[in-house]
């Protein structure tokens, strides 16, 4: 049950200071000079997931995620990252699945506190026999390098090893401020705030 949902929000991108109450401010795509090395300042998610395929009906929101670090990127092309993520998640197990797993609400509970995986979280059966928990995630700290590349205001990532992009984000630079948004599948989307160092 808890890799399930784990796999959905698997990290997305990692994001900074605050959550998805706002506070990044809007967003316009603009591109710009990223050639540089930015401190994360503050981050917001708006991201609702649900599971079709081991927990069909599950719903999981992502209510607040915060990263601190750095990402540089160099004039030749190449990125590194430094981060720390931690995110909050509310999810709702329905009955019929609890009972396909043969699991309580009370055994779900237990097993977010069970310390593995930096996961820890408490849940409530709800008077449908819905389970509700609300999930927290510590991330140990990760670097990453890899290539990038840049056009007008998209940002594409490629990790060092892999095959695979991270997929296409948007950017903007507006003076010593950085902001990436990136759509996080089809449920939403991540924003981080930067400052130059």
């Amino acid at each position: 049950m808890r890799k399930s949902l784990l796999l959905i929000f698997g990290l997305f991108l990692g994001c900074g200071d605050d959550s998805g109450s706002g506070q990044c401010g809007s967003f316009t795509p603009c591109g710009g000079a990223i050639v540089g090395t930015w401190s994360i300042t503050e981050s917001c998610a708006n991201i609702i997931g649900s599971s079709s395929s081991s927990c069909p009906g599950m719903t999981a929101t992502v209510s607040h995620v915060q990263m601190t670090g750095t990402f540089t990127f160099t004039s030749n092309g190449t990125y590194n990252t430094a981060t720390t993520t931690t995110e909050s998640i509310s999810a709702t197990y329905p009955q019929s699945c609890l009972t396909s797993y043969n699991m309580t609400c009370a055994q779900i509970g237990t097993s977010l506190n069970a310390g593995s995986g930096g996961v820890t979280g408490s849940c409530q059966s709800k008077a449908n026999g819905d389970c509700a928990c609300t999930e927290n995630i510590a991330s140990a700290p990760s670097t990453e390098q890899g290539t990038y590349t840049t056009s007008v205001s998209s940002l594409t990532m490629l990790k060092t090893g892999s095959t695979t992009t991270t997929g296409s984000a948007e950017y903007c630079v507006q003076g010593n401020t950085l902001k990436i948004q990136a759509t996080v599948s089809t449920s939403g989307s991540v924003t981080v705030v930067a400052t130059r160092q």
